[in-house]
């Protein structure tokens, strides 16, 4: 059933021009050890009672721990170093050399977790094999090592664990497990340093045992033992999991890693074979070194990065922020610690440039993405979810995606959740990250007589409401018309006097009419449960509030979140940038030096090519004029055309770049567009920039700047400078224009309800297709 709705699902994304890769989400291994992912049966296959984690401390799991004397409230990541998920991710990546000992029906248990890991995502590649919205398969979601190249058993690393809460050691975890009472350091937040050690108390004072034998199994491999005389634990082999227990090397966790993305790799490629393979380091650390032998086939690099401290604390106001990357490899505290917006960017831009480069360098050349970012939306003490003001979160995840973008680093957002509300968040240990809530607040419009996109932020919940009460109130008119063959005075009539008039309906007639009634109730009353009022959902229509309205209902943060992109380019990016104080966006990119391997092939039907001159003008099917200023054909989606060059046969290679211009921003504005060379069209109701570049020679530089004008714009701008380059003003009425600085050709002239078609216009007569600049999600 669920990979039925998970088809299902997919299968809508081609109409919004979504791709989407599958992620194998996991944190801290299972729910049942404080996060989510492998089901409740691996815990039994290794031998542990997932029933007993709360009393041995084995996992601090949401929601079991409220009693008095318990350690602060849970933060999950914690959970990587305590028994359960530590013990689980050592037999996963290492059973074999660790617990060789330890079997699951007959198998060794390494073998057996992930002989059914591969089993399993070759069966859901198989199942999603035809959808073309897939392009891959994550490997696993920030993965971690378990005790696997851990060289103190008595303490972890302050700098690359988070000490928060109950912290026991290695091997305090394995007593409490074996059922001894142990006294347990407990740490709370601080500051400069994030967490310092409040107290001790005593855990597992019921002495229950986390194993269904009673015995530890690491006590079984003699990695420790109860000292005969202090009736304490002690480690027998210091260095059992950071050298080989047979050899004596050294433990590199990376080469266990390497071996499973191989297996893993071939498993969903022999269903699906030309799936990327998303691969992941753990979390702030550096990935693995790739080598002769290892998978190379269509790999890509996908780091995840966070804001650490922001996102421990929940708070950022612009003023403070550090880079937790640098202080975890034991950079100064002060020199990790950076002032103002404009500080933030520099911390952000520093550790993502690292994470690029360190992929670069041990992954080699290959694709990289950004696999997860964002940022919490219940910082501050949640006051935005009662003012609406939204000014720290935009600025905040303005200065994430700003960094992102100056690395030239594509990225997918953590998360859109439709079940988000502001008492519950995510509906995940406490986390909140969902640029959509069904509580987000009303904002307050701006002193302009008509609120722009951007001053509304519409309410969710009382969108709701208002759609259901009109929808009550048209039930009832047609109640009335049904009874009484005739237009009611009044549209709202109480239930109550409806069931009385049915009552005088005699038979079926009188009982059907009732149910109709009882039915559109449910239907219209909310719900108390956000996963029922989730499925509330508005049609393709019209708002008297704008026509984008319906997109944005429930956003938050969305001033960061929509902004203007490349969303197609004919070269290779050199820079973008985007100031949301201004909305002024800037992009760069060059031509190619050798013209790249075409990676996309399609048939070649039979095809009418369009190419302009300065003397003649290419029209479309509704008979209007594309005055075009290059002798250069225009670009047209639904057709392969001839190109400069000669390309290879059934290959579409692309000399028109496109921007998307978010009417979110940039609606009923004037906008200045300049360009560096070339001709230009916008097309604002595809909020669309098409512009093709003029100068082809190898390694040209092309640049594309857009900004509103603060008043309506009259006449066209020159650019009267020595460099060619091509400025034009766009106004809110539709249209478009672009033209040369040199003055000896017309500027083209578009409208844009003709640009594309209206109603059957366009270019060739036919609309382009709906999402065309695309956009790229991850589902877990």
């Amino acid at each position: 059933m669920f990979i039925d709705s998970l088809i299902e699902l997919i299968g809508l994304m081609p109409k919004y021009g979504i791709k989407c890769f599958i992620d194998p989400h996991q944190d801290c291994w299972s729910r049942f050890s404080g996060g989510s992912g492998a089901p409740g049966w691996t815990f039994e296959a290794a031998g542990l009672d997932m029933t007993k984690f709360k009393a041995t401390g084995a996992a601090y799991v949401h929601n079991t721990n409220q009693f008095p004397g318990d350690s602060p409230p849970m933060v999950w990541p914690t959970n990587y170093t305590k028994l359960a998920a530590s013990t689980m991710f050592t037999l996963f990546w290492a059973g074999d050399t660790f617990a060789p000992n330890k079997t699951y029906q007959g198998v060794p248990i390494q073998q057996f977790l992930q002989n059914r890991y591969f089993e399993c995502y070759r069966n859901l590649a198989r199942r999603l094999s035809h959808l073309d919205a897939v392009v891959g398969f994550e490997v696993m979601n920030e993965p971690h090592p378990g005790y696997i190249g851990l060289d103190n058993l008595k303490r972890y690393d302050f700098n690359s664990n988070l000490f928060f809460g109950d912290c026991p050691s290695a091997l305090d975890g394995f007593a409490l497990g074996d059922g001894m009472t142990m006294p347990i350091d407990v740490w709370v937040k601080s500051w400069p340093l994030p967490t310092k050690k409040q107290r001790t108390r005593l855990v597992n004072t019921e002495k229950e045992s986390a194993w269904f034998e009673g015995e530890c199994l690491w006590k079984q491999h003699g990695v420790w033992s109860v000292n005969p005389k202090t009736g304490q634990p002690q480690v027998d082999k210091p260095d059992y999991f950071s050298k080989h227990p047979v050899t004596g090397e050294k433990i590199d966790f990376s080469r266990f890693y390497l071996d499973f993305i191989g297996k893993y790799s071939k498993a969903v490629q022999s269903a699906m074979p030309s799936a990327f393979v998303f691969v992941e380091p753990i979390p702030n650390e550096a990935p693995p070194v790739w080598g002769p032998g290892d998978h190379e086939e269509n790999i890509v690099y996908a780091p995840h990065w966070y804001d650490l401290h922001s996102l421990f604390n929940k708070s950022f106001d612009g003023r403070i922020t550090h880079d937790v990357q640098g202080l975890s490899k034991g950079k100064n505290v002060f020199a990790a610690t950076y002032f103002g917006l404009k500080g933030a960017r520099k911390n952000y831009r520093g550790q993502l440039s690292n994470i690029l480069n360190t992929g670069l360098q041990n992954v080699g050349n290959k694709p990289c993405i950004i696999g997860e970012c964002g940022i919490p939306m219940d910082i501050n003490q949640r006051r935005a979810f009662l003012s609406g003001d939204y000014g720290h979160h935009s600025k905040f995840l303005d200065a994430v995606l700003s960094s992102l973008e100056a690395n030239l680093l594509s990225f997918t957002l953590w998360n859109y959740n439709a079940t988000n509300d502001n008492t519950h968040g995510d509906h995940w240990n406490g986390e909140d990250f969902s640029i959509f809530s069904l509580d987000s607040p009303q904002g307050s419009p701006g002193p302009d007589s008509r609120p722009s996109l951007r001053q509304q932020a519409p309410n969710f919940a009382k969108e709701v409401m208002k759609r259901s009460a009109n929808s009550n109130a048209d039930f009832s008119a047609n109640m009335q018309i049904r009874r009484g063959g005739k237009e009611p005075a009044m549209a709202e009539i109480a239930l109550d006097d409806e069931e009385e008039e049915i009552e005088k309906l005699d038979g079926q007639e009188g009982e059907e009419m009732f149910e109709s009634i009882r039915v559109n109730e449910e239907n219209l009353v909310a719900n108390d449960s956000p996963f029922d009022r989730s499925y509330f959902r508005f049609e393709d229509e019209e708002s008297d509030d704008g026509r984008h309205h319906e997109s944005h209902i429930g956003g938050r943060a969305l001033d960061a979140v929509v902004r203007p992109y490349a969303a197609k380019i004919a070269g290779e990016p050199i820079s973008t940038e985007f100031d949301l104080e201004t909305l002024q966006f800037t992009f760069r990119f060059c031509n190619y030096i050798q013209t790249p391997v075409p990676v996309v092939h399609v048939s070649s039907p039979p095809c009418e090519r369009r190419v302009t001159s300065p003397s003649s003008d290419s029209s479309d099917s509704g008979g209007s004029t594309l005055n075009n200023s290059l002798q250069l054909p225009y670009l047209n989606p639904e057709f392969n055309s001839s190109f400069i060059g000669h390309p290879p046969e059934d290959t579409v290679i692309a000399f028109e770049t496109e921007v998307f211009i978010p009417s979110y921003h940039y609606d009923d504005k004037s906008l200045e567009i300049l360009v560096s060379d070339g001709d230009w069209r916008y097309v604002k109701e595809r909020q669309t920039l098409y512009y093709r570049h003029k100068d082809m020679v190898p390694g040209a530089i092309h640049s594309i700047q857009i900004k509103p004008l603060s008043a309506p714009a009259l006449a066209l701008n020159h650019n009267n400078s020595s460099t060619p380059s091509v400025s034009g003003l766009t106004t809110p009425d539709g249209y478009s224009r672009s033209k040369t600085s040199k003055g000896t050709m017309e500027p083209s002239k578009l409208k844009t309800e003709k640009a594309y078609g209206s109603g059957g216009g366009g270019i060739d007569g036919k609309m382009k297709p709906e999402g065309e600049t695309g956009c790229i999600c991850t589902i877990m």
